[in-house]
């Protein structure tokens, strides 16, 4: 599993990744986030809906996938 670590935090709400209530891409923390947008990593689908509703309002959606802030691979 891998630690918690600042550098992976909710960009939303702060969580931490590792910590109770983030959820993992197949529910598995080795697998990485659900939810990362190119910004960084988003703890939940609450938070990433919060964090889509920001960008189309200030319209900086993206128009092609991110890549995993993780692993570097495209989600």
């Amino acid at each position: 599993m891998l630690a918690p670590s600042d550098k992976f935090r909710c960009i939303e709400c702060g969580k931490p990744f590792g910590m109770p209530g983030f959820a993992y891409h197949h529910g598995n923390p080795d697998d990485g986030p659900a939810y990362f947008s190119d910004r960084g990593v988003l703890c939940s689908a609450q938070c990433s809906l919060t964090h889509y509703r920001k960008r189309s309002a200030d319209g900086t959606l993206q128009a092609q996938p991110a890549r995993n802030p993780m692993t570097g691979d495209f989600g």
